[in-house]
Parts: C-alpha cells; structure tokens; sequence
C-alpha cells in the first residue's frame, strides 16, 4: 500500500517537472508577473502593528481585566511621558509650564495634556499637602526672608538686592534675619558671582533657599504626560506625535546646556522605538542574510553560478509571495511576527540546496540534463515534502495556544514553508531549464574522504557520547527560566528605556503600579486599608487620599503667614538699572562686606569671605564698561531671573481655602474617577519590581486579596505566565505531531526514533548551552524550541528517505550530496539566523543565538551521531515495519 502510494506520487512529481520544462519560459514569465503585482499589493498594504498588548489572546481573564481597565481610564494607556530633570527646582517647573502650554495648543496632534502636581489649583493649594511640622517650618523661613522678600517686590533690580544685603550685613546680631543665619544665602549669591565671572551659565535657586534641600530634591524633577492622538494609517502609530513633542522640547532649549533637561519615555516611546529597532535590524538582517546565504551555497554547489542565481531567484520569490500572503491574510507584521523574513531565506534555500546539490550529483555522474532534473524533483521532491510538513508543524503548534503574536508567526512561516516547496519544484526546475549547466568532475579528497568513515568506525562510542552529552544538559535544564519583563529585550542605551529603568529606583515615580476598580468610594477605602497592610506594598492612593489633612490647622498658619506678607507680590517685575547704579550698588556691598568681615570671627567670616573675593573676581570684567554691562546682565539672569515667577506663586499659596474631593482639579480627578463611576485604587511597589522575583511577589500578593487587580505589573507577569503555558503546549504539540505523522508516513518505529534522536540532543545541548551564557527565554525566542522540532528532523529526513530509496555504495550516507546539503543548508541557515543576533533588540537577538547554538548541535548531530545511529540499527531498519 505504501509503495503504490510512493509510486503514485512519484509519478505525479514527474509528470508536473517534464510540465514545467516543457513550458519553462511561461513558468518563468507567470512567476514574475505574479510576484510584481504581490510585491505592488505588499508596499501598498504594508502595515505594522506595535501593540504588545496584542500579543496575547484577548480571551485570558488577565486581558479582559486590563481591557475593561483601558475603557475605564483611556488617557492612562497610550501616553508620552516627559521627564523634566533642571538644576533647580524653579527651571524645571517653568520649563514645564512652558512645553505643557505650547503642547496644548497642538489640538492636531494632542488629545490631553496632564501636569501631576502642576496647573493652578496646586499653585494656589499646595502649601496644604505639606505636613503641619514642614509647613510651620517654612513659614519661619519665610517669615525671617520678609525683610528681603519686601524690599525686593518693591525693587526687583540688581542694584535692590545689593542694597537689601548690605542692609541685612548691618542688622544687629540678635535680629530675626541673623538668627535665621545668612550663610546659605550668601554661599548662593558667591556662585553666582563666580560662576558669572568664569563665564558659566548658573541660576540661583531662591525656592532652594527658602523650602531646603529636601523639598529642592522633590521639585526639580517634573513629569508632562501627554496623550496624542495616533496616526493609524502610518507606518509608526505615535510617529508624528512624538516628533512634535521632541521638537517642542528641543525648541525650549531642554537639551542640557541651560540647565534643563527633557527626556521622552512612556508606552509610546517605547513602542516607537522598539518598533524602529525590531524594523530597522530585521530589515539589515534579512539583507545580510540574502548576502551570505548567496556566499555559502555558491561554495555549497562548487562554484555553479546559474544554480546559485536560479536558487536565490526562487528564495526571492518566495519571500515576496510569503509576505503578501501575510499582509492578506493577517494583516499586519507584529514586534515577533517581522522576523519570518530572516526565517524563511534560512529555511526556503535549504529546499534550494537540496534540490541543486542533488541535480549537481547526477550531472556530473553522466546523467543528462533533462532526465536529471525530472530524477532530481521525483527523488528529493517526497522528502522535501515531508520535511516541509514537519517544519509547518513546529510553526503551527503555537496556533492552538493564546500567545497570539507567535501564533500569527506560525501562521505567516508555515505557510511559507509550503508556497517554498511549491517554488522549489515550479520556479527553481524552470530557471535551470532555462539557465542549463555542465557538469564539471569533482575532485576527491583523502582527508574528507577518511572524515567520512568516522561516524560509521566508531559508531558505538559516538552513541555513548551523545548518550552522555545528553544527560550531562538534561541536569542544566531547571536553571532555565523565563524573563517575563519586556524592557529587557529593548536596546538598553535607547533614551526611553533608561529613562524609564531610573524611574524604577525611586519608589514615589515607579512607572509600574497596579490599578484595581472599586465600586464605590467605601469599597475603595475599605480596599486601600488592606492593601496598606502589605508588605510588598509600599502606598496606595485613591481620589480621597489627594483631600489634605488637617486642613483647618495648616490654613491657620498660612492666614497667620500672609498677614506678614507685602501686598503686591505677584506684580513684582525686574526693573533694569543703570551699569553706573549697578556698579555704585555693588561697591557699597563691598564696602559693608569687608566691614562685617572685619567685625566677625574666623568661623562667621568664612562665608562672608568667600563672597568678597567672588566679588572682587567679578570687579575684574568690569574694568571695560562695554564688557562690565553684559557682566551685570549675565550676572542679573542668574540672580534675579525666576523671582518675579516666585513671588507670584508664593501670593497665590497664601490664597489657599479648603480642598474637598469636588474640589479637586479635573484632570487629576480623571485619574482616579472613572466616568462610569468606578473609583481606581492605585498601588506602588516597594520594591524595585524590575527584579522578575520582586514583581512575582507584588502581584500575586496584591491579587491574593484583589484578584481583579491590573495594570502593567499585573499584564507583564500574567502574559509571561501564558507565554509559558503556551510554550510548554506548542513544544508537546509538536513533537506529539511529527512523531505521530512521521510514524505513519515511514510506517517504521526505528527509523522515526532515529531521525529524532539526534533532534533531541542538539536541543538539550542548545537548552544547556543558553543556561551557561545567561539567555533565559522571554517573549520573543519562545518559538525557538517548537521550530527546533520542525526544522531539526529535516535533515533526518532526507537522509533516511535517500537511504530507504536510493542508498549509496556502501551505505555511507556521508558520501551522497544529501549530506553536503544539510551541512551547506544548516550554514546557511545558522548565518541568517545568526545575523539577528546582533540586533540591538535583546528579544530579536535571542531568537538569532539560540537557534544558531541549535543549529549548530543540530549540524554536528545529524553528520555525527545520525550515521552512526544509522549504522548499528542498519539490521532492524531494513526488517522492522511499524504496525
């Protein structure tokens, strides 16, 4: 039965290449016409899609969660986050203020535009959201600053702040101002004299001043987060938006150089940049790989020219038919799915290579031409077949699972593994009619020719070996682990990936935090409580929690505050002076510096000191009056330059009434508020959970008491959960498959145990070797294993096929061109997979080392172990049927 099935199919296989020589330039001339008007469809349709999210089946209960979270709160998913890092406190809030006006005018690209902690109602509240100790320490400041504070709203001018700190130098020393201490004061208004002296750019922090350190250290640095509206017709989703906000930043001049410093991150960045990465280094691999692909099976076929042209004329052709396929019938590439490219030229050529190395072995044992081609499809035609199942299978298996992102992979590279055998028995035997070659004899060579005999000597020991190979990578392989955090595959050095992984030392800007929705505002309070009561959890904050406590005793003391206040503070503007006040202004300062010097001891003096000499330093650009007024005016910008902008919020913090949650300003309360009702109860880690461990605690403790908790911590670790399960059942799926089918296609158990033999430990020694170089599976190089299964029995294949129907002179299969062309297929293989590894995408660089280390031991196991295998069962492969 079995032969009159080889028999048919032979027969068919024959019939179709004498077809398609006998109208070879038609075949040739449909194929180009066929694949221009799918090349044209292609580039008019291409569309990726860089949603990470998509990945995964939206049928999980994770997936409906975080979906049912996205409706809720829309402006928290697909946002541009901004970080604003200045020198001060001061520079960053008006830089701020700055790009978040201008960002709100681009109605075209903007849809909402978020300030946390900025916009008037804070101006006006803030000073409520101190504690009661922090505010009443600052009202003494500011108490004691009032002195300074009024004279300077009355003249804001350089020769002003000369003059109101000489007064301060002649104040008694039991004087408010005195006790206060003016050494900060003084050690500020010193750098600023150097540093104008030295031609440096410096701004004086007067908030700095006035709320110390620890509240400097708060403000000076400042989020926008910005929510565009997205292009979805283009290439990049967030493209446009993100070129307007990078102009906009770099407009203001928020480079760096004037003491301020804008930086892009957020899941849009994130996703433009990983998408350019994935697109930018699979587009240079698939490139590289047609290159070397070329390079090796020109060595491979001896030098055949035409072959090497008709093959990768094929390999092209399929390439274009594979990915027109795919945009008309997926759609779209993904972040995973872009990679069959590089895929395909590694596995399409193998058939290529196959074919022409067995065509090349006819014609130069004296076959003729034409009856070598039709001996070529009808011999290599069954096993190029099977492997080209077998292949598909490992593809496919991913497509009963949810990881949807693989599964689309699956789909596009197993369907190019068939429309690749289709091409090579159509196109590639037409291009050789066409483009015919001679046979050239091939010289022999003793030491290949002795290399040859090993396996077949020795076969004994090999087996032992490998035996022994295999279990020694067996014990390695519970070290394997899965790393379910994706900025991990990104390019580190990007500016949003490190950007976002600096966030994550701070626990207060931690970009990860987990959302649960609560009913109401009970239930929400009744939840934070028990969330509070977690280890793992460091705060949670709900709308309620923005109402400032303690209002009426804080407001007490910011009434008690105003009334010492100067009227008119918010009207304080710089008033410019003359150099000739300036210089006078100066001068007496120096004069009252050098008498409180003269006055103070050794310990008082030292800062008073230090200030005399900046100041004589900077006397010295006064000697030209040309040069001497831009020295004033350089030295104004650093003094004075935020203090009108100051004053004025410092008059509108002592307007603040009481705060309820109606009160609260709208595009906070949208935060935490949904429209249907809902109330988000936000939780913070505290732990750094960038540590895979670390998010694995936070959210299966945070789920253990809300287990319709989400949000990015909750969807990372519960698609990487997924990502395993869907790994573990594609990699049983397929190997469950290929047996199956190959026991029932070779109807022999021995010869199915030996072809997967040597599969199983080249992927136990590929399992072993990523174990010792540290490349744990993530979301991307999970197929690896499943298309391990597929792509490792081809070779098994081949070689059992020829040997069932046509073995060679003494059974040394190493001898025949099958085995030439799995040693040139796999090379050529492993150098397209290979140049993925040199993405800087860490995911799309995984994929390309991990399948190369297995096609590596794939290669040394198929021309090393598979002879000698086949040579101790050679008894039993020849008497043993499978019933």
């Amino acid at each position: 039965m079995t032969t009159t099935k080889e028999s048919r199919s032979r027969r068919l296989l024959a019939r179709w290449v004498a077809f398609v020589q006998l109208h070879a330039l038609s075949v040739v001339a449909v194929a180009f016409l066929l694949t221009a008007g799918i090349l044209y469809f292609t580039l008019t349709h291409f569309r990726m899609n860089t949603d990470l999210n998509g990945l995964m089946s939206d049928s999980l209960s994770y997936r409906r969660l975080q979906n049912d979270f996205t409706h809720a709160f829309p402006q928290l998913s697909d946002t541009i986050v901004m970080v604003i890092d200045g020198d001060t406190p001061e520079l960053a809030a008006d830089v701020r203020g700055q790009v978040a006006q201008r960002l709100r005018a681009e109605k075209a690209v903007c849809k909402d535009v978020y300030e946390p902690g900025g916009g008037v109602f804070f101006e006006k509240n803030g000073l409520l959201y101190l504690g009661v100790d922090e505010l009443e320490d600052l009202s003494d400041k500011i108490t004691a600053a009032q002195p300074l504070i009024g004279f300077l709203s009355q003249d804001l001018s350089l020769k002003g702040l000369f003059s109101v700190l000489g007064q301060a130098l002649e104040q008694p020393k039991d004087s408010v101002l005195k006790k206060e201490g003016l050494d900060p004061l003084f050690a500020e208004i010193r750098r600023a004299f150097e540093n104008t002296a030295a031609h440096r750019q410096y701004f004086v922090s007067w908030q700095r001043l006035m709320l110390g350190g620890k509240a400097e250290a708060r403000q000076k640095r400042q989020f926008i987060i910005v929510r565009p509206l997205l292009e979805n017709n283009s290439l990049s989703a967030c493209e446009v938006a993100l070129r307007k906000v990078r102009n906009i930043a770099k407009e203001v001049g928020a480079d760096g150089a004037n003491g301020v410093k804008i930086r892009i991150t957020g899941d849009v960045a994130l996703s433009d940049e990983n998408l350019a990465e994935v697109r930018n280094s699979v587009g240079a691999a698939t490139l590289v790989s047609l290159v070397l692909v070329g390079f090796i099976i020109y060595i491979g076929l001896g030098g055949y020219g035409r072959l090497m042209i008709a093959s990768l004329i094929t390999l092209i052709i399929g390439l274009v038919w594979t990915t027109g396929f795919a945009i008309a019938f997926i759609g779209s590439l993904n972040m995973i799915s872009v990679t069959f490219g590089v895929l395909f030229i590694g596995l399409g050529i193998d058939y290529s290579i196959q074919f022409c190395l067995r065509h090349k072995e006819l014609l130069e044992s004296g076959v003729s031409h034409r009856e070598s081609l039709t001996t070529t499809s009808v011999g290599v035609g069954r096993s190029l077949l099977l492997s080209c199942i077998t292949t598909a299978i490992g593809f496919y298996a991913f497509l009963p699972t949810a990881y949807a992102g693989v599964a689309e992979l699956g789909m596009i590279s197993g369907t190019g593994m068939f429309i690749s055998f289709i091409a090579n028995l159509t196109i590639l035997p037409a291009l050789i009619e066409l483009l015919p070659v001679r046979a050239r004899k091939a010289p022999k060579v003793d030491a290949v020719m002795t290399l040859v005999q090993v396996p077949y000597r020795h076969a004994g020991l090999i087996v032992t070996v490998a035996l022994f190979l295999g279990i020694a990578s067996a014990i390695f392989l519970p070290r394997f682990y899965f790393n379910y955090n994706p900025l991990d595959l990104y390019d580190q050095k990007s500016e949003s990936v490190s950007t976002v992984k600096e966030l994550f030392s701070e626990p207060n800007t931690t970009p990860w935090t987990i959302s649960v929705l609560a009913r109401g505002k009970e239930e929400a309070e009744r939840l934070a409580e028990r969330l509070r009561t977690l280890r793992e959890v460091k705060t949670v904050i709900t709308l309620p929690d923005f109402v400032p406590e303690k209002q009426t005793e804080k407001l007490a003391i910011i009434s008690d505050l105003r009334l010492f206040m100067p009227a008119g503070l918010g009207r304080a503007a710089i008033k410019k002076s003359s150099y000739r006040q300036d210089l006078r202004a100066l001068d007496g300062l120096e004069r009252k510096l050098k008498d409180a010097i003269a006055s103070s001891s050794e310990e008082e003096g030292a800062t008073l000191k230090g200030l005399y000499k900046a100041i004589l330093e900077f006397k010295q650009l006064l000697k030209d009056p040309e040069r001497g007024e831009t020295a004033f005016e350089e030295l104004e910008g650093s003094l004075l330059w935020n203090l009108p902008s100051l004053l004025r919020r410092l008059e509108m913090s002592l307007q603040a009434s009481h705060v309820d949650v109606s009160g609260l300003p709208k595009d906070l309360s949208e935060q935490y508020l949904s429209s249907d009702g809902r109330y988000r109860v936000q939780v913070f880690p505290s732990e750094n959970i960038m540590d895979r461990t670390a998010l694995a605690r936070f959210v299966n403790t945070v789920k253990s008491i809300a287990p319709n908790a989400t949000d990015s911590p909750v969807s990372i670790y519960s698609s990487g959960m997924a990502i395993i399960s869907s790994f573990k059942e594609a990699t049983l799926y397929a190997f469950l498959a290929i047996t199956i089918y190959l026991l029932i296609e070779l109807r022999k158990f021995t010869i199915t145990l030996v072809i997967l033999t040597p599969l199983i430990l080249a992927t136990l020694m590929a399992g072993a070797a990523s174990v010792l170089l540290q490349i744990p599976l993530n979301f991307a190089n999970v197929i690896v294993v499943p298309l391990m299964l597929g792509i490792g029995v081809h070779s098994g294949i081949i070689f059992v096929v020829r040997y069932q129907s046509e073995p060679p002179p003494g059974g040394n299969m190493l001898t025949t061109s099958n085995a030439r062309a799995a040693l040139f297929s796999n090379l050529a293989t492993m150098v397209s997979t290979g140049s993925l590894s040199f993405s800087p995408h860490k995911g799309i660089s995984s994929i390309g080392i991990l399948l190369t280390l297995c096609l590596g031991f794939l290669t040394l196991a198929t021309l090393i172990l598979l002879p000698a295998l086949l040579k101790l069962t050679e008894r039993s492969l020849k008497h043993e049927d499978f019933v």
